[in-house]
C-alpha cells in the first residue's frame, strides 16, 4: 500500500525521519517513507551542477506492507510535529488508488530520486523520452524549454493538479540509439 503524507513544508527531510524512527518501533511490516526529489541540471557562473531538488514539496511518499489498511498506525504518525495529515479520498480511505498509485510506484521504483531522462524532440513534432524514469509520460510533457534543458510533466495526486519541471538531455537528431 501507499500513502501521501501532507507534512510542513521545509521540514519534510525531518517529518520522513521521524515517521521512519516510529514506525521502526510500531509496526512489524517493511515501509519505506521518501521524501521525493529530482535532480536538476544547474548553470551557474558558467557551470552546470547537478542539484536535488524536491519533486512535490509538502509531501511524502510512504509504502507499507500491510495487508489492511485499518491496521495502520495513522492517527499516531499524525501526531508527529511536522506532519499535517494524510491524503485521504471521499470514501475515506486513505491508501493510494489508480494514477495516485502509479505515481507512487514510480517514485518507489526510482528510489525516490528522478534523475534526468533522455529525450528526442524536434521542433514541430512529438516529444520522445527515449530512456529514463519519465520514460512513458511522453503524453503528458506540458513544455519544452531546449535553452535550459528541461521538460515539464503534469502530474495530478489526489485532487492537486500541478507542472513539475525536469532536467533532461537533449538527443541529436539522427542519434543512433532512437
Amino acid at each position: 500500500m501507499y500513502f501521501c503524507i501532507s507534512c510542513i513544508t521545509g521540514k519534510e527531510e525531518q517529518a520522513r525521519d521521524s515517521i521512519t524512527r516510529f514506525l521502526s518501533d510500531k509496526t512489524e511490516e517493511e515501509f519505506t517513507v521518501w521524501f521525493p526529489t529530482k535532480i536538476n541540471k544547474d548553470k551557474k557562473q558558467g557551470v552546470y551542477t547537478e542539484q536535488s531538488h524536491p519533486l512535490f514539496p509538502g509531501y511524502l511518499f510512504a509504502y507499507w506492507e500491510g495487508e489492511n489498511e485499518r491496521d495502520f498506525p495513522f492517527y499516531e504518525v499524525e501526531r508527529i510535529p511536522q506532519v499535517i495529515r494524510f491524503m485521504r479520498y471521499d470514501n475515506g480511505s486513505r491508501a493510494l488508488l489508480g494514477d495516485d498509485f502509479r505515481y507512487a510506484s514510480w517514485i518507489h521504483e526510482n528510489r525516490g530520486e528522478i534523475k534526468p531522462s533522455k529525450v528526442f524532440y524536434k521542433e514541430g513534432t512529438r516529444l520522445k523520452i527515449i530512456s529514463g524514469p519519465l520514460r512513458g509520460f511522453d503524453g503528458q510533457v506540458v513544455k519544452v524549454d531546449r535553452h535550459h534543458s528541461r521538460i515539464s510533466v503534469r502530474f495530478t495526486v489526489g485532487q492537486v493538479t500541478t507542472d513539475v519541471s525536469f532536467s533532461v538531455d537533449f538527443i541529436r537528431e539522427g542519434a543512433s540509439n532512437i
